[in-house]
């Protein structure tokens, strides 16, 4: 078991750093597993609106199919307690299956892998995304999840549910001090080659993402702010909610110093409806 999990491990390490040990430091496009037939739900934070339930449940085919709840980003307490559930209970959903571990080993108990591989959906709650990272990163777990979205699995998460689900784990110590390189540990890569933040324009973080990128210009950052999600299916995500979801780009960023001389728009602002193709790096017109 130990050796399935530091393979896997290894795996998600080369993918996350393959464009970057193939191509250098210049900017690379971003590579993306165009067979996942999955869906993510991304949202920043906050209030999370009815809307948001009722579009997973839309996309999982209803309320009564299996879906897993991971809570491991908030505390022992809380999920002692059920609240990780309430909302979803309030909501209608029936079919709950609690999903929490606090270490690899205990992450690949038997009834965990097989509660994944069974889901219609998946719900990440918010908290710490580190606590995610150190439970179940390499584990059968995560090769379950990542199955699970290949073949068609939608996940939802929110706040440090919606960090997991890119390259990296940015936020937490490297905002002490935003001007020095920071060896960001890896996320699960459910949306490869992104750096994605939450919270942002409630907590003033829309500037957070820019050294993130300026140090792995192969990845395009996403920030989302709170009450709002990018809805992300194939090539493409659009913008769901009241506030706005931002993209970093490096190579939007070459282009401007060509044309100006410095980067005067360090990202691209969305709002609901708004569609951006992440492949292309290009806004969608509706």
């Amino acid at each position: 078991m130990r050796i399935f999990s530091i393979a896997l491990f290894v795996i998600v390490f080369l993918q996350i750093n393959a464009g970057a040990i193939a191509q250098g430091p210049g900017i690379q496009t971003s590579t993306v597993n165009n067979t996942a037939k999955g869906k993510l739900i991304i949202v920043g934070g906050g209030a999370m609106p009815d809307t948001m339930y009722q579009l997973f449940a839309k996309s999982i085919g209803g309320k009564d199919q299996s879906v897993v709840v991971i809570p491991t980003a908030t505390n022992d307490s809380a999920i002692q307690a059920g609240a990780h559930l309430t909302r979803f209970k309030k909501e209608g959903f029936t079919q709950l299956t609690t999903v929490h571990a606090r270490n690899k080993a205990d992450a690949d108990a038997p009834e965990l892998i097989k509660a994944v591989q069974q889901a219609r959906g998946v719900f990440f709650s918010g908290g710490d995304q580190s606590r995610i990272a150190d439970a179940f990163l390499g584990t059968k777990v995560h090769a379950a999840l990542l199955e699970l979205f290949n073949r068609g699995g939608v996940f939802m998460g929110t706040s440090a549910g919606a960090t997991i689900m890119g390259t990296l784990l940015v936020g937490g110590d490297a905002r002490k001090d935003l001007t020095k390189p920071f060896l960001f540990p890896p996320a699960l890569n459910l949306f490869p080659n992104t750096a994605i933040d939450q919270h942002v324009l409630a907590r003033n973080r829309q500037f957070d993402l820019i050294p993130v990128i300026e140090q792995h210009p192969h990845l395009l950052g996403i920030a989302i702010d709170e009450s709002t999600a990018i809805v992300v299916q194939g090539n493409e995500f659009s913008v769901l909610g009241k506030s706005y979801a931002m993209v970093y780009d490096a190579r939007d960023w070459d282009a401007q110093k060509t044309k100006w001389g410095r980067v005067l728009k360090p990202f691209t602002l969305l709002a609901q409806p708004q569609r951006y193709d992440f492949v292309n790096r290009k806004l969608l017109r509706n």
